[in-house]
Parts: structure tokens; C-alpha cells; sequence
């Protein structure tokens, strides 16, 4: 039985759902409604009054069917409910529910979306494992930020120390990541992102390897810069020189990454046998 917990909020269609958006192409429709049934009171006369009367009704009918197609297009597949001890996902084409313990999520994927949005990240997936599909928080459910603030941090309080205990122990903390030219593609994609082309980072106690062939020494490590406000997160050594670089936004789990890495440089993990 899961303890789903206290319901804390819901996170539905937000913006193109509002109300605004359906009275403006109701008022479009009945301008253009009003405008045909003057324009059939006109007779014959004022050809030109009766063509600009046309276009205007054409116009206005059009664009209030436009915002219609435009807020079904839209609208997101999933929307959710956030709980103490999770997330619920609920599925709008087939109507199922799933629950998401936070305990459960094992990646996390922060990208931006459409052209305006600069450096802000707007847009999160997650997912338990590799087998499974990613759930999609786009900037078009209500209060968005929120719900991608709370499991990330959800994310850090469970996974953190697990991983910590890991290394401890001499094994390896995994994380996927994109290579530049393959996460360009995340635009496109849609679901559980099955197009992707996944590669792994293998975090120990002692060094850091991933498939492209880098080999760091942890030990090497001694400063982290990037994060969620910069492009790229770089390993340096005490003289500031880059042993290791990748983009934030092609690393899966990247603020969990970001932590373990800030923790070693500050407390070196003892290995325990």
C-alpha cells in the first residue's frame, strides 16, 4: 500500500486553459456571428461595405476557431497532483493515474523551451529508471516552478545521501548524460523520449569516468562552477585549468551531481572496507 500523504497542490492546464482564452474566441466568433447577419440585411448595395463586412467576419470567425485548435494543441498530455510523498501523474488521453514516490525518481532532466526563454530552464522530466517512460512539467502547468523546485530538492534530500553511503562503501554513483549534438533534439521530442542517445558518467570516491574516454582523479578536483544559471559545469584543479566539462542541460540528475562533486571537495570521502 503507498502512503501518498497530504495532497499540497495541483498542478493543471495553466495559461492557454485560462478562461480568457475561451471568452475572447467565444466574443470573436459572435463578432463575426453579427457581422454575417448584417451583412446578409445589406442586400445588394454597398458592394464594398458588403466585401470589408466579409473579410471581417471571415477574420473574426477564423481566429476564434484558431484559439480553439490552438488550446487543444497545447494542452499537455500529463498534469499532477504533489503530495508529501510524491507525485501523482494523471494521464489525459487514457484517463490512468500513476504515483511517483520521491524516493523512486531516478532521473531528472531541466531544459528550456521556445525561443524567448534565454537561459531560464523552464521545462522538467523524470522518470524511476531507464525502462520507464519520462514525465513531462512543461511551462504550460499551473505553477510549474513549484512542482520542479519541490522534486528536484525532493530529489537531493533521498538520492543524496544514498549516494554518499555509495561511495563510502567503494561503488559507483551512475548518471546519463547527451552529447551537444544529440540533446539539440529534445525540442522534438515528445513522451518518454525513447529517441534519445544516452551515455554514462561513473562517479567513484576516487575518480570520475564517463563513455567519451575522461578519466579525472578525484583527488584532482579541487574547485565546481555551472549549475542551473550557467551552460556548462566544469571540474577544475587548484589552478583553475578544466579537467572536466559537460552541459547542464545534457546531464540527467545534474544538481545531485553538482552536490556529490561540491561534498567531495569539501569533505573527502573516507572508503570504507
Amino acid at each position: 500500500m503507498i502512503n501518498e500523504g497530504r495532497l499540497l497542490s495541483r498542478h493543471g492546464f495553466a495559461k492557454a486553459n485560462s478562461w480568457i482564452t475561451m471568452v475572447l474566441a467565444t466574443l470573436l466568433m459572435v463578432a463575426g456571428a453579427v457581422q454575417l447577419v448584417f451583412l446578409l440585411t445589406l442586400g445588394k448595395s454597398g458592394y464594398f461595405e458588403q466585401h470589408a463586412i466579409l473579410m471581417s467576419t471571415v477574420f473574426s470567425i477564423s481566429l476564434g476557431i484558431v484559439l480553439i485548435i490552438l488550446r487543444q494543441f497545447i494542452k499537455p498530455r500529463q498534469i499532477f497532483q504533489l503530495y508529501e510523498n510524491g507525485v501523482l501523474v494523471i494521464s489525459k488521453p487514457d484517463n490512468k493515474n500513476k504515483f511517483i514516490p520521491f524516493e523512486g525518481i531516478s532521473d531528472i532532466y531541466r531544459y528550456r523551451t521556445g525561443k524567448y526563454t534565454r537561459k531560464i530552464l523552464n521545462t522538467m522530466a523524470f522518470r524511476e529508471n531507464i525502462d520507464k517512460p519520462w514525465y513531462k512539467i512543461s511551462p504550460n502547468i499551473a505553477h510549474a516552478d513549484r512542482l520542479i523546485e519541490v522534486i528536484k530538492n525532493e530529489q537531493l534530500l533521498f538520492r543524496g545521501p544514498q549516494a554518499l553511503n555509495t561511495l563510502a562503501q567503494d561503488g559507483t554513483v551512475s548518471f546519463s548524460y547527451l552529447t551537444e549534438s544529440k540533446s539539440k533534439i529534445r525540442h522534438f521530442l515528445r513522451g518518454n523520449f525513447l529517441m534519445m542517445n544516452e551515455k554514462k558518467l561513473r562517479l567513484s570516491a576516487r575518480t570520475l569516468d564517463s563513455d567519451d574516454g575522461h578519466h579525472v582523479p578525484i583527488e584532482e578536483v579541487h574547485f565546481i562552477s555551472g549549475g542551473s544559471n550557467s551552460q556548462t559545469i566544469k571540474l577544475l584543479d587548484m589552478h583553475g585549468r578544466a579537467l572536466f566539462s559537460v552541459p547542464y542541460t545534457s546531464l540527467f540528475s545534474a544538481d545531485l551531481f553538482i552536490a556529490l562533486i561540491e561534498h567531495m571537495i569539501q569533505n573527502r570521502i573516507p572508503i570504507r572496507r
